[in-house]
């Protein structure tokens, strides 16, 4: 056998032997790894300020960013609504089992489901106001009829959002869950679940 075949032997040996102890090393640091809470309370308040690329380091494998998909003068009245209302406050300490940890916690935010109906029946009457008076920049006249414009429609449903938000608690929910963690890569990192999706998504249900 050639010295480079040696060598080569050698390193495959040795790659072999620090994979198999890498899969014992983790339960063998454990009373050594760092305080899960802090992973808790940097996650959210990565997300009550609107961070979710910050939030996304602390999750396993998804990605919460909602930025670049927030488009329009409404959406982005209702993303901002949105962020406004996040609160959250653990349920007792973070408790750790080896490699998981898990806690308790209480989330709020503005429920989308709550707002929906109050929303539509404003948004109709504000509507039907405008196109009686043909407002101009709301509506377009065609065939001797006049309707409202999708860019009308649109400013029509941020009005009527920021009237209902002159009393936002009124559509606000406290939703707790249990949030989950494993201990992956020397960092503590979260599993995103469907209630923590629902509550940070504002009440949007993974399973609808």
């Amino acid at each position: 056998m050639t010295i480079v075949k040696r060598t080569f032997c050698l390193l495959i040996a040795l790659a072999a032997m620090v994979s198999l102890s890498a899969c014992d090393m983790p339960m063998s640091i454990v009373g050594d790894l760092p305080e899960p809470e802090e992973t808790v309370t940097c996650f959210f308040d990565s997300v009550c300020e609107g961070d979710f690329e910050g939030a996304d380091e602390y999750l396993s494998g998804v990605s919460l960013s909602m930025r670049d998909k927030v488009t329009g003068v409404f959406s982005q009245k209702l993303y901002d609504y949105l962020l406004k209302s996040y609160s959250y406050q653990l349920k007792g300490p973070v408790k750790s089992d080896g490699l998981d940890a898990e806690c308790a916690v209480d989330f709020t935010y503005l429920d989308l489901n709550l707002l929906n109906e109050d929303l539509k029946n404003l948004s109709t009457k504000i509507g039907k106001s405008y196109i009686s008076e043909a407002k101009e920049g709301y509506v377009e006249k065609k065939d001797d009829a006049i309707s409202l414009t999708d860019e009308g429609a649109e400013k029509i449903a941020a009005e009527a959002l920021d009237s209902l938000m002159a009393t936002p608690e009124k559509y606000y929910s406290t939703k707790t869950f249990k949030m989950r963690m494993k201990y992956s890569f020397g960092k503590w990192l979260i599993y995103m679940t469907d209630d923590l999706f629902e509550a940070i998504s504002g009440g949007f249900e993974t399973n609808d």
